[in-house]
């Protein structure tokens, strides 16, 4: 592949993670240009995506809605520019908790029970459970309810980031996240919030959360996590590149949650955690992602 490439690394936008889109991209900017890549950022400010003349390959850093959810990968697919990460349609299945959720049931991929939320009065699921926004991303709108008296709130929370809302059953265990780099699996990472549960605070405070990897895991758990993963990660037509969260209860057993098609990618994200835990440095993980980028779209 031609170092030359001309890359726009595409970050910010409309959505609630546009802050951490801002912090992906800039990063991802910077590793390019240290490896000699001519970059140009661009921060997405409004729904029109304009994309210089010239442009070989755009680079995404944009999360949440509009960039997780199919709609720019479907714009550039039309304009015939090349992009990085997953396709549209998995881009969009993997954002949509529900759907996810009906893609890992269909082919035998574990997952928490679940089920639609359709109003504040009824319990959708027996307690206890995890109630979520289905398309929304960094644990917007997230709630652990435990007691009957906590739902109200906790659906009203969920219902104001979308009005699909999704409930899942708490799995008491470990928080793992597993990243994929082509067809590579990446060492997995252990989350431990110090308080509560992996929310958007916990992710993003500095010292609020702490991290191991690899994961002092046991190799039969290992093993059944990434397993988990990675068929997860296949169900859904993903490619390139991802993370994918997983819980391990107090049996071994995992539990897919869901997949990351554009996970954070700051030096300390955790996919470029766990790529640095294999030896791959951050701004070498950057350029494997263009690359496998590149040539999967030549292919197409």
């Amino acid at each position: 592949m031609n170092e030359k490439l001309r890359v726009v690394v595409l970050e910010g936008g409309l959505s609630q993670e546009r802050a951490v889109s801002l912090q992906s991209g800039r990063a991802v900017t910077a590793a390019l240009r240290q490896l000699g890549y001519p970059v140009e950022e661009i921060d997405l400010k409004e729904a029109e995506v304009l994309i210089p003349d010239g442009t070989d390959i755009v680079f995404l850093c944009l999360h949440g809605t509009f960039g997780e959810d199919g709609q720019v990968q479907r714009l550039l697919l039309r304009r015939g520019i090349p992009f990085t990460g997953s396709g549209a349609e998995a881009s969009e299945r993997a954002f949509d908790k529900s759907w996810s959720k009906e893609v890992f049931q269909k082919v035998g991929v574990p997952t928490p029970n679940w089920a639609l939320a359709r109003s504040a009065d009824q319990l959708p699921l027996p307690l206890p459970f995890v109630i979520k926004p289905a398309r929304q991303g960094s644990s917007f709108g997230v709630s652990r309810v435990f007691q009957k008296e906590e739902y109200p709130e906790a659906y009203a929370k969920a219902q104001a980031e979308d009005h699909l809302v999704v409930a899942e059953s708490y799995i008491e265990g470990r928080e793992l996240t597993v990243g994929i780099l082509g067809d590579e699996l990446l060492p997995i990472v252990e989350i431990r919030p110090k308080t509560g549960f992996y929310d958007y605070r916990n992710k993003y405070t500095a010292g609020a959360s702490d991290y191991l990897c690899p994961a002092p895991l046991s190799p039969g758990q290992a093993r059944a996590a990434a397993e988990a993963a990675l068929a997860g990660y296949r169900a859904l037509g993903c490619t390139v590149y991802g993370r994918v969260d997983v819980f391990l209860d107090a049996d071994g057993k995992p539990w897919v949650l869901e997949v990351n098609t554009i996970p954070g990618m700051t030096e300390t994200s955790l996919l470029p955690k766990a790529a640095q835990a294999a030896g791959i440095a951050f701004p070498q993980l950057c350029e494997r992602v263009l690359r496998l980028s590149w040539l999967k779209r030549r292919e197409a």
